[in-house]
């Protein structure tokens, strides 16, 4: 891997649901007229507010049209905006490290031993990774969590065994799949007002601590830009004790802001 897509690799190291995750039963689950969508999207809201961190380790890895890449990482999250990810390429060669938070964020390349930093806007954000997220989008890939809009769903319907909730917002359509097992939003897509999917995300394998659940592997896709990334972690820790967001930076490290 060259040096440039190691660094995109790093950094595309770079969503949450619900009420309760016990078991409901099916039938009821799926009901609309039993569940109104207010309810529904409560339940979906005090899930998410039930995970406030989490820890694990396991592969990230992304394609694009020009490009591709994949590394190892160890990762602490802590809810709403700090994440700290070391990341290893094959064979156990360091790859660097990723810090992120809302106010900043700082990346370190061994392979050109270069450290970055800046504060995490729209543009620091996409001159580093090569699928267009946002902060919070970033946050949500790692625990899995795709955030239901505020308003009212224009659509409330069962597709599949799944709640469906779509939303018309700033004339695109944002459509949400919700698994009543675990009132968890498990597959995401944004339409064009013309119907062109613009992005489309799942989650699966679901684990869950207590009232938290996340999933163990994530996908999002741009599919009209031919970008995709995978996140798919082998051990996962919800509601973790303990996590250390300190950071080393090797001396003599090449530095630039962002």
């Amino acid at each position: 891997m060259n040096g440039k897509a190691a660094r995109l690799g790093l950094l595309l190291g770079i969503g949450t649901a619900m009420y309760s995750c016990s078991p409901h039963s099916a039938a009821v689950m799926t009901d609309v007229s039993s569940t109104p969508a207010g309810v529904l999207t409560g339940r979906v809201k005090q899930t998410q507010a039930a995970l406030t961190s989490m820890a694990g380790s396991g592969s990230v890895s992304f394609e694009t049209p020009d490009r591709g890449g994949s590394a190892y990482f160890d990762l602490s999250l802590r809810k709403p905006d700090s994440l700290l990810m070391t990341l290893e390429g094959p064979f156990g060669i360091g790859a660097g490290f990723l810090f992120l938070s809302r106010q900043k964020f700082v990346m370190y390349s061994s392979l050109d031993n270069r450290v970055t930093s800046g504060v995490p806007g729209p543009a620091a954000i996409r001159s580093m990774i090569p699928v267009d997220l946002t902060f919070d989008q970033i946050m949500n890939a790692f625990t899995g969590g795709f955030a239901l809009p505020d308003s009212v769903p224009a659509r409330y319907t069962v597709d599949d065994g799944k709640y469906l909730l779509v939303y018309t917002l700033g004339g695109q359509t944002s459509s949400f799949w919700i698994d009543p097992e675990f009132d968890l939003v498990v597959r995401y897509e944004v339409r064009a007002p013309r119907g062109d999917l613009i992005l489309e995300a799942e989650s699966s394998q679901i684990v869950r601590r207590g009232n938290a659940c996340a999933p163990r592997h994530v996908t999002v896709s741009f599919p009209d830009e031919g970008k995709h990334l995978s996140i798919h972690y082998t051990v996962l820790d919800l509601n973790a004790g303990d996590l250390s967001f300190v950071y080393s930076v090797p001396a003599g490290a090449h530095s630039s802001l962002r």
